[in-house]
């Protein structure tokens, strides 16, 4: 009898509720370009800085509903070396992890178009509707508490991808006309995949018979597994966005951080954007393998892992398979109170993914806050994510530094802690053109039109 498969689930979730791309108070700042294409492409046009250059970046996001740490902050470090507890009052377990690492990136503003390069290392984990019971079979300590049962699998999976991308961005100026703007941009992105391995159980049933065994019976279950390399498989992604500007003065003959437009910058009274987010695939076909079982399967929780992935390369269908990105769409609204104080309103949904080998992108439903000026920012996002968990966060940006959180409350209070986010930015914004710095000989005359662009200097 085949054994495997319960532990090869549990190895995602060992993998997924450890703390670990949201930044939402990140994304939404005007002087964030660099950064808020990444929600939606066409936010590089019209841009506040003339350059954002990035120099480094990374942000971690995870949560889960199961494992815990009770009462305690992030910064008493002692809690986290004891084992965390489990929530006795859910029937499924779900888990997410989303992890990024921007490097070297930039975007510039060329009139009414603007073009980007960036390049990024991201991870995704995701594990839905799993019975707790089958994770407590691999835990098998003293806090194990699994009946004998028969335990219903429906739209189960687990999932774990890692890869890098470089990127062009190409956004303009579709259409300026009296106080009515209309943005569009697109991101082509080169993938290089780097580890992936899934399970999907469309329809099943676990029959727990003791803390160490389990026989598993599956209506159509498929796995893929790639071997963790850096040139483990290759692929094309792309995102897509547009945006609608209601601007505060007639934009007819407007052209961003140029002299004709006497490098003034014309503010909006709201924005509406939308966009399509991580189109693409990646061929995975080194050291990579796929396959669907259907009948009996018991589990032995003393199974390594090297004998879980032997069975399951011996048990393939193929040496190669093609994962999705995690696909979503996302719209955009944000309110100009006083052209320092924002509101703004987003969602992003997932695209239905389920069925392939590709990571899937959490639901979530954002309302945020902030202040922002050329030195300084501050944002206030509260997010329902996968329309449950509702977190409050906290971004700062103070030049060159942004950083901060979309779960800030751990930091703050004591509280059972399920849930971790933290990122950071270092870049460099160059706010005006070269077009538009006045020469130190030829200072401005009084009573000229010329008005001189905003500036670090």
């Amino acid at each position: 009898m085949r054994r495997f498969i319960l532990l090869l689930l549990l190895h995602y979730i060992a993998s997924t509720y450890l703390y670990s791309q949201e930044n939402q108070g990140l994304v939404f700042d005007n002087y964030n370009p660099v950064t808020s294409q990444f929600i939606n492409p066409a936010n590089i046009v019209d841009a506040k800085p003339w350059l954002d250059i990035n120099l480094l970046g990374a942000s971690a996001f995870g949560s889960n509903n199961y494992l815990y740490y009770p009462k305690t902050t992030f910064y008493n470090f002692s809690s986290f070396e004891e084992e965390p507890l489990r929530n006795s009052d859910i029937t499924k377990v779900n888990a997410y992890v989303n992890l990024l690492s921007q490097g070297p990136s930039a975007s510039l503003v060329i009139g009414k178009r603007s073009v980007s390069v960036f390049s990024t290392l991201r991870a995704v984990g995701n594990a839905f509707n799993i019975p707790p019971e089958i994770i407590e079979l691999q835990i098998n300590d003293e806090g194990s508490n699994v009946n004998p049962d028969l335990y219903d699998l429906k739209n189960t999976r687990a999932k774990d991808m890692a890869w890098g991308e470089i990127g062009f961005t190409y956004g303009e100026i579709i259409k300026a006309e009296n106080t009515d703007m209309i943005t569009a941009a697109v991101s082509v992105k080169r993938l290089f995949g780097f580890q992936n391995s899934s399970v999907v159980i469309n329809g099943g049933t676990v029959l727990v018979l003791n803390q160490d065994s389990a026989v598993f019976n599956s209506e159509n279950l498929r796995y893929s597994y790639a071997e963790p390399d850096q040139n483990a498989g290759k692929g094309w992604g792309i995102n897509l966005g547009m945006k609608y500007k209601k601007m505060k003065s007639n934009i007819t003959r407007y052209t961003p951080h140029s002299t004709s437009s006497h490098c003034t910058s014309v503010d909006y009274k709201y924005t509406i954007g939308v966009s399509l987010i991580d189109i693409g695939y990646i061929n995975y076909k080194k050291e990579a393998f796929y396959g669907d079982i259907d009948d009996y399967i018991l589990a032995d929780t003393t199974l390594t892992e090297n004998n879980i992935f032997e069975e399951l390369e011996r048990l393939q269908k193929g040496n190669k398979f093609i994962t999705s990105l995690p696909s979503s769409i996302s719209v955009q609204a944000d309110y100009n109170i006083n052209d320092q104080l924002f509101l703004n309103a987003s969602i992003i949904q997932r695209l239905p993914m389920k069925n392939t080998f590709g990571v899937e992108k959490a639901n979530m439903l954002i309302v945020s806050a902030r202040y922002e000026s050329k030195y300084f920012g501050i944002g206030l996002p509260i997010t329902l994510i996968n329309y449950q968990k509702v977190m409050l966060g906290l971004a700062l940006r103070l030049g060159y530094i942004s950083i901060g959180s979309d779960h800030i409350l751990p930091f703050i209070f004591k509280q059972d802690i399920n849930t971790g986010s933290l990122y950071v930015n270092i870049k460099i914004p160059i706010l005006r053109s070269p077009d538009c710095r006045p020469s130190r000989k030829s200072p401005k005359r009084k009573g000229s039109n010329y008005q001189k662009c905003a500036t670090w200097d």
